[in-house]
């Protein structure tokens, strides 16, 4: 008696081998065109470490392109890309949900954002001078976008006017090869002309940025006078990386 011969069917059983060859077989991939593609991405990232080296916004371009290259080699190399549809779809959106929490983690790890403590914050903090409070000022005028260049060791410009209780949005562009930030003294220059030499004057650090990058913050121009401004890292005041707003 003759038994009947069981073949394998590349449409009935999608994790079987020989269905799989099958697929392959049909969709005929392009395995140089995909390793040309990698090593395209590769030089990409070469090109980014070494041309931008100190800025935060070339890590997550870094990483979508570690992603890239990633999905390429699982879905050829790996044949994801002609098994079940259904174990491409969990490992599509696994690497989606995980990747953007990791960008974003990465992004503030080398960016942290600077909190401070609600009592260091407060005027007159460690028994120093109380921070000048802003007054209203009818005449105080619209927010005041500033633009100023730190570099090592230098504001440019190191002066500028505004008016008691106008806003001030402020751009730093770091050029200096190190961190700077922008500093602001809590009492008028003629109480403390360097006011990073006495930890007991109360400051307020509005913004910061890493080298070769750029920070942001805003601030509420003081009771009229005339303040100091600083890069607040140890040594850079000293060596000239100081300024004077004059309040109106």
């Amino acid at each position: 008696m003759e038994h009947g011969h069981v073949t394998a069917s590349a449409h009935t059983d999608p994790s079987d081998l020989v269905a799989e060859e099958a697929r392959i077989k049909k969709a005929n991939p392009n395995y140089i065109g995909v390793f040309v593609i990698l090593g395209i991405l590769t030089a990409i990232e070469i090109g980014l470490t070494t041309l931008f080296e100190n800025t935060i916004g070339r890590v997550p371009i870094l990483l979508a392109l570690t992603v890239a290259k990633a999905l390429l080699v699982v879905l050829y190399y790996m044949h994801l890309k002609f098994d079940s549809k259904l174990y491409a779809g969990f490992f599509g959106i696994g690497v989606f949900v995980f990747a953007l929490p990791y960008v974003l983690s990465m992004v503030a790890l080398l960016a942290p954002i600077q909190l401070v403590p609600v009592r260091e914050a407060m005027p007159g903090a460690h028994g120093g001078e109380a921070a000048a409070r802003p007054t209203r000022n009818p005449n105080a005028g619209p927010p005041l976008a500033l633009n100023m260049e730190a570099g090592d060791y230098f504001f440019k410009p190191d002066a500028f006017d505004s008016n008691s209780g106008q806003i001030v949005r402020l751009t730093i562009n770091n050029s200096g090869s190190v961190e700077h930030n922008f500093t602001l003294s809590g009492v008028t220059k003629d109480k403390s002309a360097e006011p990073w030499k006495d930890p007991n004057i109360a400051a307020e650090v509005v913004a910061h940025a890493l080298a070769g990058s750029t920070g942001k913050g805003n601030f509420t121009a003081p009771a009229p006078g005339e303040y100091v401004f600083f890069c607040s890292i140890p040594g850079h005041a000293e060596l000239g990386m100081h300024g004077t707003v004059v309040i109106k």
